[in-house]
């Protein structure tokens, strides 16, 4: 994403962290140095109080998609094979009423990933204009980030934490530490701490991140089943990313903190809000014996395909012993493989078929549905044109008129 197209997004983050420091610094009479460092937690704890509500609506919306899942799946089983249009808008009016007994909106789910990408790149871009100037820690009197002014950016770029600057990071070139008053090796000592602590905070949250979603898994999705693999592998490979990032790339100890400060935020929102929310939507025994069947049938497929890979390659060792059944074993491997191939083609066709014909149906309904819908509003506006036109005209009031007295009347 380009900065322009996050140039809005920075002018309200720029603005939380000036209103932040004018209240530290102006009012309360705080240092310069010590209201830049507090105002950095400060706009943490703004964007991730503003951000709450949004958190906690789409927690509580994939809670109840995973509450109601039994009677989805028994739904989708039950009308599997009906593509008439009677049983697909009896299915669509099901699946409509068990959303409002749930209590389950679609779009509470897409609103804080909405929110929350722009929120925190301009957050970053932010952060990282200010401890990072473009011409070597050098600004011009007319350089602007949102609302701070070039005066702020300079204060800021001279507040240090033990004497550490803002802007400064491991991997900036001597010279420039030099000019900012400090080594390397300081700066290492002093983020490191922090580093560390961001790295155990973001590995707890993936962790817990882990064990919720084996706990709810849709085994019958492919996609999600990847999805858990792929947390997995970010688990383990996130925290020497965070290291490296921090050690070779251009990250200042602002960006460090704020990753600090961040990670934390998620860690304790986290421990908090999910035990609260699994009390409140409580999964029953049918979500729990749906669970354990469909782990059950992904490991029982799981387990063939490795018997199926393991048996080809006993034949083919087979046939590194015995040359002569060389042919034969590759023409038995060949048929095999075909035969399965087209069997996979044959049910993904047919599931195919019926999904084209159900979604058909469903699109038709839909379109009935939006037209009968658009007719109620035109039919709504025409009897609300007509019962203006035809009201008759207010009588004029003797206060409407000139006041021809009673030698007029007379």
């Amino acid at each position: 994403m380009s900065p322009t197209v996050l140039e809005p997004f920075i002018y309200p983050v720029s603005g939380v962290l000036k209103l932040w420091h004018i209240l530290l610094h102006s009012v309360l009479g705080i240092n310069d140095s010590t209201a830049w460092i507090i105002s950095l937690f400060g706009l943490v704890l703004t964007v991730r109080l503003f951000l709450v509500p949004f958190f906690w609506a789409q927690a509580k919306t994939a809670r109840i998609s995973t509450a109601m899942r039994p009677e989805q799946m028994a739904l989708k089983d039950e009308y599997a094979t009906r593509t008439d249009r009677e049983s697909v808008a009896e299915q669509m009016r099901r699946e409509k009423e068990l959303k409002e007994r749930y209590g389950h909106k679609v779009s509470a789910g897409c609103v804080p990933a909405l929110i929350q990408l722009p929120v925190f790149l301009g957050l970053y871009q932010v952060l990282i204009r200010i401890a990072r100037p473009t011409d070597e820690l050098a600004v011009a009197a007319d350089t602007r980030v949102g609302f701070l002014n070039a005066e702020e950016i300079k204060a800021f770029l001279r507040a240090t934490v033990n004497d550490v600057p803002l802007p400064a990071y491991i991997s900036m070139p001597e010279e420039t530490l030099a000019r900012l008053g400090t080594t390397a090796g300081d700066v290492r000592s002093f983020v490191l701490p922090y580093l560390l602590a961001a790295v155990v905070f973001t590995s707890v949250n993936m962790a817990v991140s882990i064990w919720r979603n084996q706990q709810t898994l849709d085994w019958e999705s492919g996609m999600a089943r990847g999805m858990h693999r792929v947390i997995i592998i970010l688990a383990v490979l996130v925290p020497f990313l965070l290291f490296w990032i921090a050690f070779t790339g251009p990250l200042p100890v602002a960006i460090v903190l704020y990753w600090f400060a961040n990670n934390l935020w998620t860690m304790v929102q986290t421990l908090i809000m999910y035990p609260i929310l699994h009390r409140q939507i409580p999964l029953d025994e049918s979500f729990h014996e749906l669970h354990r069947q469909g782990r059950e049938k992904a490991r029982a497929a799981a387990r063939e395909a490795r018997q199926v890979k393991w048996d080809a390659r006993r034949r083919k060792a087979v046939g590194a012993v015995q040359p002569w059944r060389i042919p034969e074993i590759s023409r038995e491997l060949k048929a095999e493989k075909a035969e399965r191939r087209e069997r996979l083609a044959a049910e993904k066709a047919e599931r195919k078929a019926l999904e084209k014909e159900r979604q058909q149906a469903r699109s038709a309904l839909q379109r009935e549905e939006t037209n009968a819908r658009v007719e109620r509003w035109r039919a709504k506006l025409e009897a609300r044109k007509n019962a203006r036109s035809s009201s008759p005209p207010e009588e004029p009031t003797a206060s409407d008129g000139p006041d021809h007295g009673p030698s007029a009347a007379e």
